[in-house]
């Protein structure tokens, strides 16, 4: 198995917790606490001296299938009194979870274990 460096989950905590403010800031709370879980978790992997690689596995397959189903992640529309602040909101939302995606698809390529 690919090594994993700790400072790669430290990242995905970071984006895991912008995201949870990001959405209870625009009146998610119910996806703000799913990410606040998953916030919680990696930060108990990150927290042990070596990594629980099944752990991680389950919270980066955990957390990508936010991004599928009818009623997913991806069709969140972040709400705001001031049109300026929740169009600002929503390109914000959608730029982190770009990023979230990105890195939970680096941490997935990380962890197969390839046979040479």
């Amino acid at each position: 198995m690919q090594k994993i460096e700790k400072w790669r989950v430290k990242e995905l905590a970071l984006i895991l917790n912008e995201l949870c403010l990001l959405l209870k800031t625009g009146n998610a709370r119910d996806w703000a606490n799913v990410f606040s879980h998953f916030h919680d978790e990696s930060q108990k992997i990150i927290s042990k001296n070596e990594f629980d690689l099944d752990s991680l596995n389950k919270l980066v397959k955990n957390i990508k299938n936010c991004f599928f189903g009818s009623s997913s992640f991806t069709n969140i529309i972040l709400r705001h009194e001031n049109s300026e602040e929740n169009a600002r909101m929503n390109q914000s939302l959608y730029l982190t979870r770009a990023r979230l995606l990105k890195i939970l698809m680096d941490l997935e390529d990380r962890l197969v274990d390839y046979i040479s």
